[in-house]
């Protein structure tokens, strides 16, 4: 098949909207049009981009983030598809900049075929281990942000608040938390505290409780790909 007789896209993605531009296999801008990102949205970008003849190629800019639908979708419909590095800064003031000069841009650099690699499906199990992984990470990270508070609310604390947990590692010192009551005697600033304290340690623990959830899927997910890698 000749140069002429093929297209090449390129898009440029957003969070509400992509850009589509399509090239000739000679670089002849042939059209580009915006389109919502929904699913209507990304039918409606395939035949475009595919009304213009014999598609190469797809150039998406962000695969693995604003463009991550469209690539999935992409891929169920059978188009090849590469990730478009962005541009540095300075090179899109220099070019100027539109939504649709950086979707022809897009498309010139999958024609050409430089500076791509190719796209993750985002699809499949890998793509599931890939999606629960970074919600874990997430938790894990928010876990223990709050145990940091916890020590630091304990540190500057009322006397009366303090001595009851100082000495208390995190295993013991969350369900006392959690159980934890005013005290008689106690002033705004230690009620406070304490309340405080409690809705930490509630916090910590359903954080520990989704931690325990991604291990289990992670670890069903495992067994799926590779059993041997999860046998003890």
């Amino acid at each position: 098949m000749s140069d002429q007789s093929l297209i090449v896209a390129g898009v440029d993605t957003h969070k509400d909207t992509h850009y589509a531009a399509v090239i000739s296999g000679t670089g002849e801008h042939l059209g580009a049009a915006q389109f919502p990102t929904t699913d209507a949205g990304y039918r409606a970008l395939v035949g475009f981009i595919t009304c213009y003849g014999a598609l190469l190629r797809a150039g998406v800019e962000g695969t693995n983030s604003y463009g991550a639908g469209l690539t999935r979708h992409l891929h169920e419909t059978g188009v090849e598809v590469v990730e478009v590095i962005r541009p540095a800064r300075q090179t899109r003031r220099m070019r100027g900049k539109s939504d649709e000069i950086d979707a022809y841009a897009a498309a010139h650099i999958a024609l050409a075929n430089n500076d791509t690699v190719t796209a993750k499906t985002g699809i499949g199990i890998v793509e599931a281990i890939r999606v629960t992984n970074a919600a874990r990470r997430s938790a894990m990270k928010a876990r223990t942000e709050v145990i940091v508070q916890l020590k630091s609310l304990i540190v500057t604390a009322p006397e009366r608040v303090r001595v009851e947990y100082r000495d208390l590692p995190t295993i013991r010192l969350i369900p006392r938390l959690k159980g934890s009551r005013a005290r008689v005697g106690d002033d705004e600033v230690a009620f406070r505290t304490r309340t405080a304290l409690k809705r930490l340690a509630v916090r910590y623990q359903q954080l520990d409780e989704e931690i325990t959830g991604h291990d289990t899927d992670l670890a069903q997910l495992v067994d799926t790909v590779n059993p041997d890698l999860v046998q003890t």
